[in-house]
């Protein structure tokens, strides 16, 4: 009984991350608030590349937050440690994005 509430705790807590995840890459991407990203990794982005830059480190966001969510619906559902490969997907490809923003505009 024990390891269902543990899994169950996994998941809710994923699932918040999700939220949190997906909402800063949503206002990050759609709305282009520079101001949510750390204010050195944006400092050299110039007013021509922000949208792309924006885009890029949003969907950055979202596959981060993609990858938890889909962790935590599996460490629900599953119950087994094979729950955690979605997150680690979703959140290599998701820095793997970020690294390639930032190397890309922020020169």
């Amino acid at each position: 009984m024990s390891d269902f509430i543990w899994f169950i705790f996994i998941g809710a807590l994923f699932a918040l991350l999700s939220c949190l995840f997906i909402v800063l890459g949503c206002l990050i991407w759609i709305k282009q608030k520079m101001n949510l990203i750390i204010s050195h990794h944006c400092d050299k982005v110039s007013e021509e590349n922000k949208q792309a830059y924006c885009r890029i480190f949003g969907i950055g966001m979202l596959v981060i937050g993609l990858g938890f969510g889909l962790s935590g619906i599996s460490a629900g559902l599953l119950q087994s440690a094979f729950a955690l490969i979605p997150m680690s997907i979703g959140l290599v490809s998701g820095i793997v994005l970020l690294i390639i923003a930032v190397a890309k505009y922020n020169r």
